[in-house]
């Protein structure tokens, strides 16, 4: 994390492929630390109809799995807004959980987080979650498999370089991934200090 924002903030990166589980995994560890907070990537979207949009001609439908999908810029803006609006409260150390599918692959966001955890799937338990989802706008027919599956491996394999990314299964017991992913975090002298007495 970037020193010079914020000793006192933690900013915690919850990443991974679609319907792997993050945000269920993410609202869980926010129980787990009292006075956390959420922010999630999914509100970032462009709306609809946005000229920014790159359209897949194959599919009839919008690229929603690019960076230029999102407005990221206000993303990060937003969270160093909340940084050096927790280092004006008090010196009390503040956990930020920050989820999205793409959040590290965004150099000025990536560089913010403490602790970076990713969740992976394999293509046919992640299709199968996908079809018990309801998008808006809707997947039209062949948009995982052509659009979806394909931009995951991309974006994964852009972050492999970083060596700080802890990798989870998302299709294991979501429970035992929580507590492996607490351990971890409670190793953060910051953080140790203030939930273990």
């Amino acid at each position: 994390m970037n020193s010079d924002l914020n000793e006192s903030c933690t900013i915690i990166g919850i990443s991974g492929c679609t319907n792997s589980g993050k945000t269920s995994l993410t609202q869980k560890l926010i129980t787990k630390f009292s006075g956390s907070k959420h922010v999630c990537q999914d509100t970032y979207f462009l709306e609809p109809g946005d000229e920014r949009l790159e359209y897949v001609k194959e599919v009839n439908h919008n690229n929603w799995e690019k960076l230029s999908a999102l407005d990221m810029a206000k993303m990060v803006k937003e969270i160093k807004e909340w940084i050096k609006e927790s280092e004006s409260n008090d010196n009390t150390s503040t956990i930020l959980f920050v989820e999205g599918f793409t959040i590290f692959n965004y150099s000025p966001l990536c560089e913010l987080f403490d602790k970076k955890y990713f969740l992976t799937m394999d293509y046919d338990a992640c299709e199968q979650r996908r079809r018990g989802r309801n998008y808006i706008p809707p997947d039209p027919e062949g948009y995982f498999k052509k659009v979806v599956w394909p931009m995951y491996e991309k974006h994964k394999q852009d972050i492999e370089h970083h060596k700080d990314i802890v990798y989870h299964n998302g299709s294991e017991d979501q429970e035992k991934t929580m507590h492996s992913i607490i351990t971890d975090i409670l190793t953060l002298p910051q953080i140790r200090n203030l939930y273990i007495s």
